[in-house]
């Protein structure tokens, strides 16, 4: 390991500083992958109580999250957005083919 791949320690001072640590290192992507391993797991967790069921519960959850972590500045609106998009486009489907 190079010593430029060393974090310096002393110039974090608060619990932002913590988190962001983790992207510094990895390129701003280990929020972002949290975020989404914790989006798969949810919704594998809950496919049982149906297809719909399982993207809305588990995009709901990811989206409240992942705006916590925007504001927070570790995750991009970009990534958080998806989240938004399934709902829209999964209750837009629904709409769609619905039976009367």
């Amino acid at each position: 390991m190079a010593t430029t791949d060393l974090v310096n320690w002393t110039n974090i001072t608060d619990m932002q500083g913590i988190l962001g640590v983790a992207n510094t290192t990895t390129g701003s992507w280990f929020w972002t992958a949290t975020l989404y391993m914790i989006y798969v797991i949810l919704l594998v967790g809950t496919l049982s109580f149906g297809f719909e069921v399982a993207i809305l519960s588990a995009s709901f959850a990811c989206f409240v999250l992942g705006v916590l972590l925007t504001y927070m500045g570790l995750v991009s609106w970009t990534w958080t957005a998806f989240f938004m998009g399934a709902i829209i486009a999964t209750i837009f489907i629904k709409i769609i083919t619905a039976k009367e």
